[in-house]
C-alpha cells in the first residue's frame, strides 16, 4: 500500500488531531475515513444528478407520457364481474 504525504494547515492539523483523539482513532485513520466518506457523498450526489436528469426526460416525453397515462388508466378501470366474490371469502 502507498503512502500518501498529506500537509495540513497548523488548524486542521490540531483540529483533526483533536477530533480523531475523541474519535478513538489515529489521525491517519480519521483522514482515511474522511476521504472515503467524501467519495461516498459525491458519487450520491451523480447518482441523484442522474435519476433527476431521468425524470426530466420522462416528463418531456410523450411516448412515455402516453404510457404512463395507460398504465394508470388500466389501475382505475372496473373489475370484471366476479359471481363468487372470492375476495370477500373468509
Amino acid at each position: 500500500m502507498a503512502t500518501l504525504s498529506i500537509i495540513l494547515s497548523d488548524n486542521l492539523a490540531k483540529a483533526s488531531q483533536e477530533t480523531a483523539g475523541k474519535l478513538g482513532i489515529s489521525r491517519t485513520q480519521f483522514i482515511w475515513q474522511a476521504i472515503i466518506h467524501e467519495i461516498k457523498n459525491y458519487q450520491i450526489q451523480l447518482e441523484q444528478k442522474a435519476i433527476v436528469q431521468s425524470f426530466n426526460a420522462m416528463k418531456s416525453s410523450k411516448k412515455y407520457l402516453n404510457e404512463a397515462e395507460k398504465i394508470n388508466d388500466e389501475f382505475i378501470s372496473d373489475l370484471p364481474d366476479d359471481e363468487e366474490e372470492w375476495w370477500s371469502k373468509k
